[in-house]
């Protein structure tokens, strides 16, 4: 294993949730452990978008969510009935929107802040890649946004 290596997996470690990273074989053993919890203003799951031109007067501020991994983005806990989150809904810094399937694992797909959710990007049961920006979060105004109300037919998530 080369340097550049290691720090490819240092700098991929660091855009996840994951805090400790152990790699062994014949002849290596790479250990790599992440100190802090704070993420860094590169962590491409809290990454800021501005307003479409045109859009209200209201001073809102987009946060987009982005896929910390990769995997299959599922609207809810398999086995549950109702999503986690639709466009319109409040959100809370921290809350679950969505997760992401990884053969067995479920990953959460968090809200960065606190907000009204906008509409998905991504249908559920999607293939995501790392980064992928999966919808935004409207801040900075106090009700629902009327750009956040959609009827069903324009929803692009998939029942299950």
């Amino acid at each position: 294993m080369q340097t550049q290596d290691i720090r490819q997996l240092a700098e991929w470690l660091a855009a996840t949730d994951i805090d400790f990273l152990e790699l062994s074989g014949p002849g290596i053993e790479v250990k790599l452990h992440r100190h802090s919890a704070v993420p860094s203003g590169n962590d491409p799951a809290v990454a800021r978008s501005e307003a479409p031109p045109g859009e209200d007067v209201r001073s809102v501020d987009r946060m987009a969510v982005c896929a910390s991994s990769p995997g299959v983005l599922l609207d809810r806990i398999p086995g549950a009935a109702a999503p986690l989150c639709v466009p319109g809904d409040a959100v809370q810094a921290g809350g679950v929107l969505a997760v992401l399937s990884i053969g067995c694992l479920l990953l959460p797909v968090r809200a960065p802040c606190d907000g009204w959710a906008g509409n998905w990007l991504v249908p559920s049961g999607s293939t995501v890649g790392y980064g992928t920006h999966l919808l935004n979060i409207d801040t900075g105004i106090d009700e629902n946004p009327a750009s956040v109300h959609a009827s069903p037919e324009e929803l692009p998530w998939t029942s299950t």
